[in-house]
């Protein structure tokens, strides 16, 4: 992919057209979640925009225009606080976001008028924002199946005896949970248990004890890294041996590696993995940007999504030209409809904000993540299988 961002073209006039643009720069701003109680996926998406921000102003910025980045932390319970101060701080525009708690600043910044090209949603109330644009988009009219279903394939027997555990203290994981829970039994699953748990907890014997008397085959949990290694360590200690442990792509983190008892886990991703770096130049491109920031996070799934949302509004504010205006990139960014950001991921449709049927599947094998399927490197397995309807009002944002 030639990159969106470079120098003006020959005859192009910058004009200073709105706030946060000016004829020789544009302020944009990212939200994420820097601090915690808990261990946060969203940890490594500042570094990965003041990456992208670094790439970008070195080849030209936009259409010549300087990027200026602002970061603001949500602190995982302070998203209203970071967007309104956000939407306070002069920006054009909100770029790689991510936080847990997203729908908590969704209204917010749609009512400061503030565009948002988020790494990517998580709840209906930030989906559905008019506002917003992700690029590897997650309607909740829908919901992809695809690793699900290949794991069905493998393990008919274990899918039959599934578990999901997560908590209700996090709206946006047991919203997931929710949806594993009501979708994954058009391609063959049936749940034993659906466990609710703290934010945090000691231990998770009680729950292990409870898949163990229920004779469960199939374990998945919705929460972070630190916490279900907690649930690995209990189970081992009580001879729950499920067929199969299934995470979601928050979980493709080294800290996984560190616990003996994830070897065999299953892990899905949205992105190329970085073990494929030296076969995928996108994502070579996006090590070496990380890396030059010095950061002290390792790099994530969820900063290369923030990588590609900085991409794409780079491409949809080129688009618009010299008279850059909120709705000007609003509309450019309304007609991208192919995005892979050069490879990072499989190919969207960002414009029309839709589900990709697509999915990627990896397993820790030897203390290391192992691409399973699709087995070609580089590649993902896309069918219209993987994407099946929510028809639950309550989880396919109907009621909003």
């Amino acid at each position: 992919m030639e990159s969106p961002c470079g120098a003006a073209p020959e005859g192009f006039t910058p004009t200073a057209s709105e706030t946060g643009v000016t004829e020789t720069t544009i302020k944009i701003g990212v939200v994420s979640d820097r601090a915690g109680a808990v261990k946060v996926p969203t940890a490594s998406i500042e570094e990965s925009m003041k990456a992208f921000v670094d790439y970008c102003n070195d080849l030209g910025g936009i259409n010549g225009r300087t990027l200026e980045l602002s970061t603001f932390d949500s602190a995982l319970f302070a998203v209203p606080e970071a967007v309104e101060e956000a939407c306070n701080a002069g920006l054009f525009a909100l770029v790689g976001t991510g936080s847990v708690f997203d729908a908590d600043g969704a209204k917010i910044s749609v009512e400061c008028g503030l565009p948002d090209i988020a790494a990517y949603s998580a709840t209906p109330g930030k989906t559905l924002a008019p506002n917003v644009f992700t690029p590897v988009p997650n309607p909740p009219a829908d919901n992809a199946v695809g690793p699900a279903r290949y794991l069905a394939e493998l393990y008919p027997d274990a899918v039959k005896s599934a578990a999901i555990i997560s908590s209700s203290q996090v709206e946006a994981a047991w919203f997931q949970a929710l949806r594993l829970q009501h979708t994954w039994p058009k391609v063959g699953y049936e749940f034993k248990v659906v466990a609710d748990t703290q934010l945090r907890q000691e231990t998770y014997s009680a729950e292990a004890q409870r898949l163990k008397q229920e004779g469960v085959k199939f374990v998945t949990m919705v929460s972070e890294v630190g916490e279900t290694v907690k649930l690995l360590r209990d189970m081992a200690a009580q001879g729950v041996e499920p067929e199969v442990v299934f995470l979601g792509a928050q979980y493709y983190d080294p800290e996984l590696l560190t616990e003996p008892n994830s070897e065999g886990v299953y892990v899905e991703l949205n992105t190329v993995p970085f073990e494929e770096a030296g076969d995928v130049p996108a994502m070579q491109q996006f090590l070496d940007a990380y890396e030059s920031v010095g950061a002290s996070i390792q790099p994530t799934s969820l900063g290369v999504q923030s990588f590609s949302a900085g991409l794409l509004f780079a491409l949809a504010a080129k688009n618009a030209g010299a008279d850059l205006t909120r709705d000007s990139l609003m509309a450019a960014m309304a007609k991208i409809n192919e995005w892979d950001a050069g490879g990072l991921h499989w190919a969207t449709d960002p414009g029309n904000r839709a589900r990709a049927n697509c999915g990627l599947l990896m397993q820790v094998q030897g203390g290391e993540f192992t691409r399973v399927w699709p087995e070609e490197v580089g590649t993902f397995a896309c069918q219209p299988e993987n994407t099946v309807e929510v028809t639950d009002p309550e989880l396919n944002g109907s009621t909003l």
